[in-house]
């Protein structure tokens, strides 16, 4: 059971939820006028409220806010991931959503085998993995939605990240290479933000690598273990939050 609700039509001391979240705490948890609920809008703050109607012709629930904290906005950590198949992606995100993660790219790489032809699938898949963030976002309690972005190639999109001159820790983990440095002796600063690249189960092709490497990315390894990429993520992100002080 998600421990927060959520919503991002809050205006001063009123809150209102509709559609899905509605259906989930009237039918599901049964809230009733006078209850108190626990939530979250996305930017950072978290509430305490209380039910003060329920409108079950316009499926509109609003709450009185009753108190209000903001956490302090985290350092940015971009994630970039090859785009897998089958519904590992949805995985992922759950757990990039509970490590921290603000921001998040499928990557689009020579040795990708998924495809997504046009706009509409696109638009369609984005919109399924925000839903994915935002179920994780209510269990774990991360005041900050997640920023998903469309699937991308790596060569624009890295072409475009590198136009923000803001510092960050560059990492890229890549299973063949073998100068790469154990994470331990990275050097991470933790006062800036990062960015993680992980590529598909076959790994990165030599010129992807290059052109990483060109870009002033740390090859960085994490063991001596083969791992699926839903696995790598998790231990990258863990590894990286811990040695930055995130965690």
């Amino acid at each position: 059971m998600s421990k927060f609700a959520y919503t991002e039509s809050i205006d001063r001391r009123k809150a209102v939820f509709t559609g899905d979240e509605f259906r989930h705490q009237i039918k599901v948890l049964r809230r009733r006028i006078g209850d108190c609920i626990n939530f979250l809008d996305g930017r950072g703050t978290s509430y305490q409220g209380k039910i003060t109607a329920v409108d079950n012709l316009k499926k509109e629930l609003q709450v009185e806010i009753i108190k209000s904290e903001t956490l302090p906005q985290p350092l940015p950590l971009q994630l970039l991931v090859a785009l897998p198949k089958s519904g590992k992606l949805d995985s992922i995100i759950q757990k990039a959503v509970e490590l921290g993660v603000t921001e998040f790219t499928p990557l689009l790489t020579s040795r990708t085998i998924v495809r997504i032809d046009s706009d509409e699938k696109i638009e369609k898949k984005r919109q399924h993995w925000q839903h994915i963030a935002i179920a994780s976002l209510k269990q774990s309690g991360n005041p900050y939605r997640l920023k998903i972005n469309r699937p991308t190639v790596l060569v624009d999109l890295e072409e475009s990240l590198n136009n923000k001159t803001s510092p960050v820790d560059r990492i890229v983990f890549h299973p063949p290479a073998h100068d790469a440095i154990p994470i331990k002796e990275l050097g991470l600063d933790k006062i800036v933000a990062t960015r993680l690249v992980l590529g598909p189960e076959g790994g990165f092709s030599k010129n992807e690598i290059d052109f990483l490497r060109s870009r002033n990315y740390m090859l960085c390894s994490l063991g001596r273990r083969i791992m699926r990429l839903e696995t790598a993520v998790v231990s990258a992100l863990t590894l990286v939050q811990f040695l930055k002080g995130n965690l």
